[in-house]
């Protein structure tokens, strides 16, 4: 209502002041130029007019001078009064020119803040020492302090930002590359806590000097909550998926665990005879309890590992050899394989760099890519029941390969085989590939797979292999 009545009295000033301008420029016989005060009604009109309506006060300017010029000097238009009015009449155009195009720059920019300061996005403008300058809708509709009341303030104060990059290592980056993209952690004027993605941009002056920083800021505390909560969902799923893989090879377990028990008994019995006699035979008394304790300690390996696959807790990253995991993983599904009557085949590089991850999580997809291989051949009749495992680097990544020369894949089925509940196999879940992705996807990797119906299968993944351990 006030920029209303603001706008009709400029615009009655502007009437009033051209009015007055005309009875002076036609009444008066001064020798000089008096249109060109109508300058200075171009000038004040782009307060209150359009582009094109500046120019329409132009040509009314242009007109009054005309007209004033008629009426004072009609009877002799060929005289110093006609260069005056025509010195006028070129400044008036070159004012209302220069003035309607201004004008247009001047809203199109207005519209552009207007836009920007209704966009959802937090806009921040803060000078080189925090100090805030603008502070748009979507900033108090997100933090809750209106714009009058955080002008001048230091913003990392007001909003007690925490980031794992210190604010003098941010404005660094921002120095050098001229932009700044992270997460912060602040806080809003009722206290609660928020997440922010936050891209900072710096605005240097003509001389190249940094005035100002452009903060966009958008709040994805709840995204993080759900990113959390899946988290926790694909770990409880990852721990089901390898107690059932445990059910699944319990007899292969029952085995690995009951060969050793049986080794253990016979050198005890053995120890014992030895040591019953008249005269005690110590060399093969001890050389029975020396294999017993060998049979104990693997025995105690076999349930370790077993342990492990059944591990129940956050992931716990760490140097892992790539090359252990696969020949720990073989020996737990010895029994598996020999019951298959599979043949495996393995092929290492040479120096095998570690890789940064869980290896219990690793064990477990190289379990169940083993065991699809393993699957795959039963199912296809009168053929080699071979099973290929390689581990190679290639462009800093460590390439695990799993080949099996069963039944294949559908080509269609490339492109799903890892999706959740997808599955070819009459009774299966369809969960356990998709945990695999997720595992591999977690450590940085990715997984894949090829192959073509009666071919065999190739699955295979890659992580990036550890060049220095990650700070705590």
């Amino acid at each position: 209502m006030m920029r209303s009545i603001s706008s009709v009295a400029l615009r009655l000033g502007l009437c009033v002041t051209s009015l007055a301008i005309f009875i002076v420029d036609t009444l008066t016989s001064l020798n000089m130029a008096v249109a060109v005060l109508y300058v200075l009604v171009v000038m004040i009109a782009m307060g209150s007019f359009s582009a094109y309506g500046v120019v329409l006060v132009g040509f009314t300017c242009a007109g009054l001078t005309l007209a004033a010029f008629l009426i004072s000097h009609g009877d002799e238009l060929f005289s110093s009064a006609l260069a005056r009015c025509l010195f006028s009449l070129v400044a008036i155009g070159i004012t209302a020119w220069l003035a309607s195009k201004s004008k247009k720059t001047s809203d199109r920019l207005q519209e552009q803040l207007r836009l920007l300061a209704q966009t959802h996005d937090a806009i921040i403008v803060c000078t080189m020492d925090s100090s805030i300058r603008s502070w748009n809708v979507g900033a108090e509709t997100l933090y809750g302090w209106k714009a009058d009341e955080v002008i001048g303030r230091n913003c990392w104060e007001l909003l007690q930002s925490q980031s794992v990059v210190s604010l003098d290592d941010i404005k660094n980056e921002l120095l050098l590359k001229g932009s700044w993209e992270g997460e912060l952690i602040e806080s809003t004027r009722d206290g609660k806590r928020v997440t922010i993605l936050t891209r900072w941009s710096l605005y240097r002056d003509r001389q190249g000097r940094p005035r100002a920083i452009l903060a966009s800021n958008n709040d994805i505390t709840d995204a993080r909550i759900a990113e959390e909560a899946l988290h926790r969902s694909q770990v409880e799923l990852a721990h089901i998926s390898r107690i059932t893989t445990v059910g699944e090879l319990m007899a292969s377990i029952a085995h690995e665990i009951n060969q050793p028990l049986t080794a253990i008994t016979t050198n005890a019995e053995a120890a014992r005879r030895w040591l019953g006699r008249s005269v005690p035979d110590l060399d093969e008394a001890r050389g029975a309890i020396e294999r017993a304790a060998g049979d104990a300690r693997r025995a105690s390996e076999v349930i370790r590992r077993i342990r492990g696959l059944t591990r129940k807790g956050e992931p716990r990253y760490e140097r892992v050899d790539i090359e252990t995991v696969v020949s720990e993983t073989l020996t737990l599904l010895e029994r598996e394989i020999q019951r298959h009557q599979v043949k495996v085949f393995c092929r290492f590089g040479v120096q095998l760099s570690p890789v940064w991850g869980d290896q219990i999580q690793l064990q477990q997809v190289l379990i169940n890519l083993i065991i699809n291989g393993i699957q795959a051949i039963t199912l296809r009749e009168n053929s080699s029941r071979d099973l290929h495992l390689s581990v190679i680097e290639s462009n800093g990544q460590s390439i695990v390969e799993v080949r099996d020369s069963g039944v294949g894949i559908d080509t269609q089925n490339l492109t799903r085989l890892f999706e959740a509940f997808f599955t070819t196999k009459e009774h299966g879940m369809g969960i356990g590939l998709s945990i695999c992705r997720s595992i591999i996807e977690a450590h940085g990797g990715r997984i894949w797979a090829d192959g073509r119906v009666g071919e065999g299968a190739v699955l295979s993944f890659c992580l990036p292999i550890l060049v220095q351990e990650p700070s705590e």
